[in-house]
């Protein structure tokens, strides 16, 4: 791993960042902030992608991690956006503020989760495809 890992966080802090700016685009809609929810739940989906091959597959090296996980994804989900798109509901509604809290946070560990079993499913296909192979090369 570099001895500077800051700097590969850094640069991965600035792509996420721009990436959250190229979807702020999607706006609120009516009176649901979409936008940040949308980074939100990808931000989600793509962490376990990055940890199921980091961690479980060590397809990933660390410092490929730290700039994934820690930087891109760091700099394009944060849970101060999440926290004002709850404070401006919460201007208008109880109820919309709980529902983007609560599905926010539900769809969210659903999505890391749905990361997390596309790798493994994607692994296991492979893995299989592999198998065959060498079961038929064998005969």
């Amino acid at each position: 791993m570099s001895r500077r890992p800051w700097i590969v966080v850094g640069i991965g802090g600035g792509l996420g960042a721009l990436a959250r700016e190229g979807m702020s685009s999607i706006g609120t809609r009516g009176w649901f902030p979409l936008d940040f929810f949308a980074i939100n739940i990808l931000g989600s989906f793509l962490i376990g992608v990055v940890m199921a091959l980091s961690v479980e597959y060590d397809i990933l090296p660390a410092e490929m991690r730290l700039f994934f996980g820690v930087g891109v994804l760091g700099g394009f989900t944060t849970f101060s956006t999440y926290m004002l798109g709850a404070h401006n509901l919460l201007q208008h509604s109880v109820q919309e503020a709980l529902t983007y809290l609560l599905g926010t946070w539900g769809i969210g560990l659903v999505a890391v989760w749905s990361g997390l079993l596309a790798v493994r499913s994607a692994a296991a296909w492979m893995q299989s495809r592999g198998g065959e192979g060498n079961e038929e090369e064998k005969s």
